[in-house]
C-alpha cells in the first residue's frame, strides 16, 4: 500500500463509521423487522405539525418499516388540537400506540409499544 492510500485509510473509516452511526435505525430495521401483521391505521396514532422535523423522523420511521399509522396535524384541526390536549400532548410529535403515549420520536418506546400491541392482538 502506498504513503497516499495509508492517508486515506483513516479518512475512509471515519467516513464509514459516520454512515452507519447515521444509518443505524435503518440497519436495525433491517436486521430486526417490526411485526406489523396485526397492526390497523387507527392503532398508532400520531399528533403532528407539518413542520416538526421529529415529526418527519417519525413518518420516515414509520414507512421505513411498513407499520400503518394515521396522523392529525394540530395545528390544522381543532379536533386533533382537543384530542392532543385531553392526553396531554407536549410538543410534537405525540404518538399513541395502544394506550401507550409516546412524547416525541422515541424509537425504542415506539418499538416497545408495538412489541406489546403485537402480544395483546395475537393471530
Amino acid at each position: 500500500m502506498n504513503n497516499k492510500a495509508k492517508n486515506l485509510l483513516p479518512v475512509f473509516i471515519a467516513i464509514v463509521l459516520f454512515f452507519v452511526f447515521q444509518n443505524w435505525w435503518r440497519i436495525d430495521l433491517a436486521l430486526n423487522p417490526i411485526s406489523n401483521q396485526s397492526l390497523k391505521d387507527e392503532d398508532v396514532v400520531m399528533y403532528s405539525t407539518s413542520w416538526c422535523p421529529y415529526c418527519r423522523k417519525a413518518r420516515r420511521f414509520f414507512r421505513q418499516a411498513n407499520i400503518p399509522y394515521t396522523e392529525y396535524d394540530v395545528e390544522k384541526s381543532a379536533r386533533a388540537y382537543e384530542e392532543y390536549q385531553r392526553i396531554s400532548g407536549r410538543g410534537v410529535p405525540v404518538i399513541v400506540i395502544g394506550d401507550q403515549v409516546i412524547q416525541g420520536f422515541n424509537k425504542p418506546a415506539i418499538k416497545s409499544a408495538l412489541a406489546q400491541l403485537d402480544m395483546a392482538y395475537p393471530e
